[in-house]
This record gives C-alpha cells, structure tokens and sequence, in this order.
C-alpha cells in the first residue's frame, strides 16, 4: 500500500514537469509552423516567380503578390511539410496537433466576419478565407502601394488568407510531415536496401 502511495507520490510530481515539457514543445513546433508562413513561403514564391519562372520561360501574370495569394496553399503547405520530416530526429507527440491553434482562430474569424443581412455569413467568410482569384497590381514606390494596393479589396483578402488561412494549411502540413517521419514512412520509402536472393 505505501509503495502505490510512494508511486502516485512520484507520478503526481512528474507530470507538471512533463505538461510543462510539452507545453514548450508544442509552442516552438507552433512557432516552425508560423516561420514557414511567413519566412518561408514569401520566400519561395518570390524565387519561383523572380528566378525560376523566368529561366523557364515561363509567361508571368499579375504582379508578385498575386502570384503568392494564388498559391498560397502550395507553398505553405509544401514548406511547413518539409518542416515536419525535420521532427523525425525528435518525434514529439505534440507535433501532431499543432495545426489545432491555427484551426481554431481561422474558426472563429470565420464566426465573427461581417456579412450583410442578405447574405450568408459563412459563404461570405468562405470566399474571403479560402477562395483563390486574386487581382493584385504590382507596385514600386509607397505611392502606388496607397494608391493601387491599400483600397483594393482582393490585396486585403489576400492578406488575410496569408494570416488567418495559410497558417492552417501550414499547420496540417507540418502535422502530416510529423506524422510520416513518426511513423519512419520516410525512412522505409527512401531506403535502397538490396533485396536478399
């Protein structure tokens, strides 16, 4: 009887620790998620567009923003996918659900959005948060970022689709990429080991 006592004694003084433990490791995956946003998405749209289209030969439309709003979801989800495979060295738990905080301020953005009384306010909050067609015009100066990009509305659904949706999709990308490099998925798909005869 004094040795359970002694045991749930030990338990009950392991776990602040450990929810402590986890708490830190949940916000710095959090925080992985939210610098691949906004570090590394801008980032890899930007090159695309600047130097990798162009070497191709590709035809660009629209200006670089525009082009990052309507991709949005490839290059968040991509980089922060990447970003997961890394949490193979450390397989933290916690790195499964980090796209739950993202979820739920998208969620309540989406609860709280203005709509007119003859619309639907989650159709509405729908084409704002996650509908892709972008018409942003390229600026060079201040004074055609206030005189073309500030009063356009598609700029300012671009923005927050880049802050309120990307960190979702972001989110469920780093999760997946923790859970395939858990699971050692990666590791079993990319290893040439020779079939025995």
């Amino acid at each position: 009887m004094e040795e359970h006592e002694a045991q749930g004694a030990d338990l009950q003084t392991e776990n602040p620790v450990s929810s402590v433990r986890q708490s830190v490791r949940f916000l710095l995956h959090l925080a992985v998620v939210y610098g691949s946003v906004n570090i590394c998405c801008p980032w890899l749209a930007g090159t695309i567009y600047s130097i990798v289209m162009p070497a191709l030969g590709v035809a660009r439309t629209g200006s670089s923003f525009q082009f990052l709003f309507s991709h949005l979801f490839a290059f968040s989800f991509i980089t922060a996918l990447v970003s997961g495979f890394v949490n193979a060295k450390y397989r933290h738990t916690v790195a499964l659900f980090v796209w739950t905080i993202p979820a739920l301020i998208l969620a309540y953005k989406f609860a709280t959005f203005p709509a007119s009384v003859l619309e639907s306010r989650f159709t509405a909050a729908l084409h704002h948060y996650v509908s892709g067609t972008f018409s942003v015009p390229e600026f060079h100066d201040y004074h055609e970022l206030f005189a073309y990009v500030a009063p356009n509305l598609d700029a300012r659904r671009g923005l927050d689709q880049f802050r309120f949706t990307a960190p979702v999709y972001a989110g469920i990308g780093y999760s997946l990429g923790a859970w395939i490099s858990k699971q050692g998925l990666l590791t079993k798909l990319f290893s040439f080991e020779k079939a025995e005869e």
